[in-house]
C-alpha cells in the first residue's frame, strides 16, 4: 500500500507540475520553479536569505544560490546586504519580478483549479500532505544531524 502511494502520489505531482508548467510557458510567463522561488522572495517581503529559499523549495543552498543568480541576471530579483549578518545578504523582488509572479501565480491558480475540479477532500489531504512532508523533513534533518 505505501509504495502504491508513493508512486501515486510522485505520478500526480509531476502531471500536475507539468500541465501548470506548460500553460505557463505557453502564456508566456515565467516556468514553475521560477514562480516558486518569487513566491518565497514575496513571501518574506524581500527579508529573504538564500538558506529561507533552500528551505522553502527544498533544495541545496547551492541551487538556491544559483536560481537566485538567474533571478537577478533576468532582473526579477536584488541582493543587498543583511544588516544583521555580514556573511549573508538579503533578496528581494524588482518590479518586474512581482509582475511575473503576480502574473504566473494567476494563471498556475487557474490550471491548479481546473484540475482539482470539484474534488472532495482536498482539505484533508493537504493536511496529511502537510504532516507527512514535516516528518519527511524531520527524517531528513536527523540523518543529517
Amino acid at each position: 500500500m505505501s509504495m502504491n502511494f508513493f508512486e501515486l502520489l510522485v505520478r500526480v505531482e509531476t502531471d500536475v507540475w507539468n500541465a501548470v508548467e506548460h500553460e505557463l510557458l505557453r502564456s508566456d510567463r515565467v516556468g514553475l520553479g521560477t514562480l516558486m522561488a518569487l513566491q518565497t522572495v514575496h513571501r518574506h517581503d524581500g527579508a529573504v536569505r538564500v538558506q529561507d529559499v533552500s528551505d522553502a523549495l527544498s533544495i541545496t543552498v547551492g541551487a538556491a544560490s544559483k536560481f537566485i543568480d538567474r533571478l537577478e541576471r533576468d532582473g526579477l530579483a536584488v541582493r543587498r546586504p543583511n544588516p544583521d549578518d555580514r556573511r549573508s545578504s538579503l533578496v528581494a523582488l524588482t518590479r518586474s519580478g512581482e509582475d511575473a509572479r503576480a502574473s504566473a501565480e494567476q494563471v498556475a491558480q487557474q490550471v491548479i483549479a481546473e484540475l482539482l475540479g470539484e474534488e472532495s477532500g482536498i482539505e484533508m489531504l493537504s493536511e496529511a500532505l502537510t504532516r507527512i512532508g514535516a516528518r519527511a523533513v524531520a527524517a531528513r534533518s536527523a540523518v543529517l544531524a
